[in-house]
């Protein structure tokens, strides 16, 4: 009987013990990937504060949807997409770009921001939004609008 009470408390602390490592493993992948969602978001803010196209484009997925002040819109290939916004971002010249909010849901994540540029002398500033999807191993950009 003394057996039988020995191997059920042990059983019973090995499972907790793995409960609370699966909870242990669960909280840090949830924090890798908030850190990397952050990465993702603070490098396309870098990006388009430089109107660094290059940098920008190895975000851009197999189909990336765009709505911008200049009239493009609609679903663009990684190579369209480079030139639609190297066009852009020569008409439009970023003189400030920073995230206003940032959404980490971990299958959808956003952000908005305020985009600062000079068109032909004149200062303005466009509303940003950015959402992302993961696709295997990276987050690509889904939809791109400024307006």
């Amino acid at each position: 009987m003394k057996k039988l009470l020995s191997i059920l408390l042990i059983i019973i602390f090995y499972s907790g013990f793995l409960s609370a490592q699966e909870n242990f493993r669960s909280n840090i992948q949830s924090k890798d990937s908030n850190q990397i969602i952050n990465y993702v978001f603070d490098d396309i803010e870098i990006s388009i504060r430089e109107g660094n196209v290059g940098r920008l484009s190895k975000y851009l997925g197999a189909q990336t949807y765009f709505s911008l002040s200049n009239g493009v819109n609609g679903y663009y290939s990684p190579n369209q997409a480079y030139y639609i916004l190297e066009d852009f971002f020569n008409l439009y010249k970023v003189t400030a770009f920073k995230f206003n909010q940032i959404s980490k849901d971990k299958i959808s994540p956003y952000a908005t921001g305020t985009f600062s540029f000079d068109n032909k002398g004149k200062r303005n500033t466009a509303k940003v939004y950015i959402s992302l999807k993961k696709i295997g191993d990276k987050w690509n950009i889904t939809q791109l609008t400024i307006n």
